[in-house]
């Protein structure tokens, strides 16, 4: 096991000094390997020392400029910064340095949704359900942004999907039942409503559209 494998061992049980000196003696031992730069960045950045873990991204990146994890993990941080136009670049060249997992296309597209450009994100958020299809807040959001696109039937189906990833998904049966609503299915909206407010009494979405709909009937 090398010294950014135990690094990572650490990391994961909660241990950051101990991570802090394998990913150290991991850059002492390969000084010119980006892997332990961009390892120590991230443990920084799960630390909440984002500008420290932006300096070791920074220097990874200044030994290979391809290095597409680098490029990533910079891209996690500017987005959880909601620095978006910064996001966007550092993940848009982490996919064109060959990066392609479900992580990558999700965070990239949410970033193009947030930025207000659907055309580019959407196809992102596809591609990341069809590399990862058992994520159940990926698929949601994809047929958020669907529903959003006013793909209506396309987005019923995708939240249809999720709520057979996980039944209890109130956000998500709220959705379905609006998208039902739209496509004319009133009865069937009406039965997800109630469905919604048996899992999660306080709903304030599927309250107010039940009560809506109650006043129609009534």
């Amino acid at each position: 096991m090398n010294y950014n494998e135990v690094g990572f061992r650490h990391l994961e049980s909660g241990n950051y000094e101990l991570a802090a000196q394998a990913f150290n003696d991991a850059i002492e031992e390969q000084p010119n390997d980006p892997t332990g730069y961009v390892n120590l960045g991230t443990l920084l950045q799960s630390m909440d020392d984002a500008d420290r873990a932006l300096r070791f991204y920074d220097k990874a990146l200044t030994i290979d400029p391809t290095f597409a994890s680098a490029h990533y993990a910079k891209g996690a941080l500017y987005f959880s910064a909601n620095l978006l136009v910064e996001a966007e670049e550092s993940l848009r060249l982490a996919l064109l340095h060959g990066l392609d997992d479900a992580d990558l296309h999700f965070m990239l597209g949410l970033t193009y949704q947030k930025l207000g450009d659907p055309v580019r994100g959407i196809p992102r958020l596809k591609q990341a359900t069809e590399l990862n299809g058992v994520d159940v807040e990926i698929a949601f959001q994809y047929g958020l942004a669907l529903a959003q696109n006013e793909q209506i039937e396309e987005a019923a189906e995708i939240f249809e999907q999720v709520l057979l990833l996980e039944e209890t998904h109130t956000d998500a049966r709220y959705n379905y039942a609006i998208a039902l609503a739209f496509l004319g299915q009133q009865e069937a909206c009406y039965t997800e409503l109630e469905t919604v407010l048996a899992y999660q009494p306080n709903h304030t979405m599927a309250q107010d559209a039940k009560a809506k709909m109650d006043a129609l009937l009534n």
